[in-house]
């Protein structure tokens, strides 16, 4: 293959792999090394079949064996590959004749995970969930704003007419109140200004956020930072970005049990789709706790405004944290078992 044919099928999301007349793989390109966690260096050369579990059967060993050159190509759907480290992927995959006269290649494999594609499918129901559940809880915010201000306006002239001290407690009361309710709702509206977008690196924003962090509560966790110092600077709004992960790093803190372990980590990936968009750099940045987890209950509700396992908490930090990230062309997934909590933020990397 021509240098310019491996660049277009490296950015392919399918993995490409061609095998000669003994099953040889003796081309790879990028999303197959991707797949099987592995250098085309090292692929090159192996024979197909031990790239694939011994243990369990695989259906497209025997679909290359018995595949009939000249029916041209052969379909599966909805496959299971298990691979020889242990792992198991869902995939769609055909297998096609070449018509090669050296006899070098003779037969190409093309492999299609699903597991991104269904992930892709459930991240576009999520987000069509959390605009309409934002748009209500705006609405009702707004409907709530207008009355508190009158709220307030009478208590104050009410507080001016009253001589009697015990009585003043009360206004005093509804008017701190109403003040908190202010807040409360403001938070529910959420940050509505332009995003102010300059250079910024997100290993600086992390670092900001542990030192508040641990300035706030010294000592009472353990803290461990895992950075790609690679990552270049990017268009962003800083400010907006240090509400998102100091949102997420306290949820984090909050989890935690005794004397907890949080991880800040980061890290670069290649062709992520993000909200059906394809993009060639990404940044993974990762808060990893050790805590509690998340109850079962919420765990699908994690990000809709109001829900919070929390007696003290509002439920706005984490739907307020995934609109700013969402502004920004990114998203928030979370992974969490009773063994601790992992928020994953994947943020297109938009070079400055």
């Amino acid at each position: 293959m021509s240098v310019n044919s491996d660049k277009i099928l490296d950015t392919l999301n399918s993995a490409i792999m061609c095998l000669d007349a003994c099953g040889t793989v003796v081309y790879v390109n990028f999303p197959g090394e991707i797949l099987f966690d592995c250098s085309a260096v090292a692929l090159i050369g192996k024979p197909f079949e031990d790239l694939l579990s011994s243990v369990e059967p695989n259906n497209i060993i025997e679909k290359i064996r018995c595949f009939d050159q000249s029916k041209q190509t052969l379909t599966e759907r909805e496959a299971q590959l298990r691979l020889s480290d242990g792992r198991s992927k869902l995939v769609d995959y055909s297998i096609y004749a070449l018509d090669n006269d050296s006899n070098t290649a003779v037969i190409l494999v093309e492999i299609r995970p699903l597991e991104r594609q269904l992930e892709i499918t459930q991240d576009a129901l999520n987000n069509l969930q959390k605009q309409v559940s934002q748009q209500f809880a705006r609405g009702i915010a707004h409907e709530i704003k207008n009355p508190l201000g009158g709220i307030r306006g009478a208590a104050q002239l009410l507080d001016r007419e009253l001589s009697d001290p015990a009585l003043k407690e009360y206004t005093e009361v509804i008017i701190g109140e109403v003040d908190r309710l202010q807040v409360l709702i403001d938070n529910m509206l959420g940050p509505a200004s332009h995003l102010e977008k300059n250079p910024v690196n997100i290993l600086e924003i992390l670092e900001h956020i542990r030192k508040l962090l641990e300035t706030a509560e010294p000592h009472s966790f353990e803290f461990r930072r895992d950075y790609d110092p690679s990552i270049p600077e990017f268009n962003a709004d800083r400010n907006l970005l240090i509400q998102a992960f100091l949102n997420l790093a306290l949820n984090a803190v909050q989890a935690l049990v005794d004397n907890g372990l949080i991880i800040f980590k980061t890290r670069i990936e290649r062709n992520i789709t993000i909200n059906k968009i394809m993009h060639p750099l990404v940044m993974l940045i990762d808060i990893i706790d050790n805590g509690k987890g998340i109850p079962e209950n919420i765990n699908n509700t994690l990000f809709l405004p109001m829900v919070t396992d929390k007696a003290e908490g509002s439920g706005l930090g984490l739907p307020i944290a995934q609109q700013i990230i969402s502004r920004h062309g990114g998203i928030i997934k979370v992974e969490s078992c009773s063994e601790g909590t992992i928020f994953r933020t994947m943020l297109p990397l938009e070079l400055a």
